[in-house]
């Protein structure tokens, strides 16, 4: 009950007039699906009515219909537009729910569409940044997506090279149509596809709606590459592009232009001098140094993303997603780690149960074997042999099994895991992600034992235990003005309800039984005593009738008490 009210700030009846607000939307929606083989999957969630429309108007001839099942998904999904796009896009990263091969398909899901003229990029930055502080602004844009395209630019001020990000106009209505719709979509698919309760369609639509609300909003990615900056500016082997925080607005990013080459560029990097295995050990580096330490981590890291200039030095763009790992996060995460490499299946079993969301009564005992046997499998060769994706992949399916599920920021580490492991391959057929984060994992625990972390960690500590003192005199007094108001909450759980329930029940039906018997005998009695034909041998038949029924429903009765 908490989720579903935590997941639905919207009633169902009210997404309900929303969504068929949307009547024309939806059918098209329903079209494409339809057009790609996918009907069935509306003919489930009650949508027969607009199936039936919709198939008149779907043209099956418009593609290969013996495509795989994820490739068709692919394809629909590119036909509907932006959300649906960015959804696919967001589902890839959900190992939790989806199977490898539909995983591998999004994952190739791209969101080009052709570039919006230079007169009307020209009219979007004048109506929003004062007049001239960009200048030479170049017509064709260095990229385009369906959010935005990126310009390069010049500051008037300083002739400074930058790059300007503009987001389109008017996308606004389009994606909350399509949002309601898909909220709409998740009612249904927890109403009628209850096999799929695992998936919490609702929680799943209301993330991603979080995520690409940020993703629209470019103050947001603005105020990430600031937070970068920071943490990066005297690291020589990390390049963080500056910001001009004063031009930007929700819909305009302007930020310093760096050069570089791809991050999975081998031959160029070796024509710069650069060493390939070099770039990849700096990417490991990087990539723990945030998740482990930082607690802020890249989420795309992409080759596209990533710059190798001379030095080398990585230079990270596109900050859009970001994860974030809380301390308590972080240190569950180094306790796995330490767990795995020592073999220690009970304390890796415990920071796994500290990572997920999971029910209260989950099998610990059976968890911590199943992590024994998962690490006796997996880690019994070379740290060398490992390959870190397949190691992931088969944890989640190890959660899976024992009903504990991934946040959002844990799914989001694990495909950046993923890319960083892929990428460090293309630079390097011998890179082991694994062997080369273990000594900096060791290096990051060690310093949970240094007297600095322990004084941060006892000042953390009273600080929290002052904040719970300082609030127990307001606490009490709302504890005792609900005492009084005879309104006290609470939360009861009785075992074996349900048996109760069926008890009462079969109660229910003896009484109505017995009631019936009672009747059958007086009905009967009055009936023989007034003496109401047709007769047998001087007594009224349906008297008889009467106490004979009565008879056997009263020997029912006995045999069915004596039994139970």
């Amino acid at each position: 009950l908490a989720r579903k009210k935590m997941s639905e700030p919207t009633s169902p009846i009210v997404r309900l007039t929303r969504a068929y607000r949307h009547l024309e939307r939806l059918t098209e929606l329903i079209r494409i699906m339809v057009k790609f083989g996918f009907g069935d999957v509306f003919d489930l969630l009650g949508l027969g009515d607009l199936l039936a429309k919709a198939r008149k108007l779907a043209g099956l001839a418009a593609i290969d219909i013996q495509a795989t099942r994820p490739r068709r998904l692919r394809l629909a999904l590119q036909e509907m537009g932006l959300v649906f796009v960015k959804l696919g896009q967001y589902l890839s990263t959900r190992q939790d729910i989806l199977a490898e091969n539909y995983l591998d398909e999004l994952s190739l899901l791209q969101d080009a569409v052709p570039p919006l003229p230079g007169s009307e990029i020209s009219e979007i930055i004048s109506s929003q940044l004062n007049q001239g502080c960009l200048i030479n602004i170049s017509p064709e844009p260095l990229a385009a997506a369906s959010i935005g395209q990126v310009h390069s630019a010049e500051l008037s001020e300083d002739k400074r090279e930058v790059v300007v990000k503009i987001r389109r106009p008017g996308l606004q209505k389009q994606i909350d149509t399509d949002l309601e719709i898909l909220a709409f979509i998740a009612d249904l698919v927890e109403k009628h596809l209850l096999f799929l309760d695992y998936v919490h369609a609702s929680d799943l639509v209301n993330e991603f709606k979080r995520n690409l609300t940020s993703e629209l909003n470019f103050r947001l990615e603005a105020v990430n590459i600031e937070r970068f900056g920071r943490l990066y500016a005297n690291d020589p082997q990390v390049k963080i592009p500056k910001v001009f925080k004063s031009l930007c607005t929700t819909d305009i990013l302007v930020m310093e232009r760096v050069g570089g080459l791809k991050a999975d560029d081998v031959e160029g990097l070796k024509v710069m001098g650069i060493s390939p295995s070099e770039v990849a050990s700096i990417f490991s580096r990087v990539a723990l140094e945030q998740m482990m330490e930082i607690g802020l981590f890249h989420a795309d890291p992409h080759p596209g993303n990533i710059l190798v200039q001379s030095g080398p030095k990585l230079a990270f763009m596109d900050f859009g997603l970001v994860g974030a790992l809380d301390r308590r996060s972080r240190e569950s995460l180094l306790s796995l780690a330490v767990g795995v490499v020592t073999l220690n299946e009970t304390k890796a079993a415990r920071a796994v149960l500290r990572l997920t969301i999971h029910p209260d009564n989950v099998d610990f005992e059976a968890l911590e074997r199943e992590v024994g046997l998962f690490m006796e499998t997996h880690l019994s060769g070379s740290l060398g042999e490992i390959r870190l994706g397949d190691l992931l992949k088969d944890v989640l399916e190890l959660m899976s099994q024992h009903n504990l599920r991934a946040p959002q920021n844990l799914l989001l580490l694990i495909k950046a895991l993923v890319q960083y492991e892929s990428l460090g391959l293309r630079l390097d057929p011998d890179f082991k992600v694994v062997e080369v984060a273990g000594p900096q994992i060791a290096t990051i625990y060690r310093k949970r034992f240094s007297p600095l972390y322990w004084f941060d960690s006892s000042v953390r500590g009273a600080l929290v235990a002052a904040d719970t003192v300082e609030n127990l005199p307001s606490d009490f007094k709302n504890l005792f003005r609900t005492l009084k108001s005879g309104r006290l909450p609470a939360d009861l759980t009785i075992k074996d309800l349900d048996r109760l329930g069926r008890s009462i029940t079969e109660a229910g039906y003896r009484l109505s039984f017995a009631l019936v018997l009672a009747s059958l005998v007086i009905g009967s009695a009055v009936v023989i005593h007034s003496k109401v034909p047709p007769l047998w041998r001087g007594f009224p038949v349906l008297g008889l009738v009467g106490f004979l029924g009565a008879g056997l429903v009263g020997f029912w009765l006995l045999v069915d008490f004596l039994r139970k």
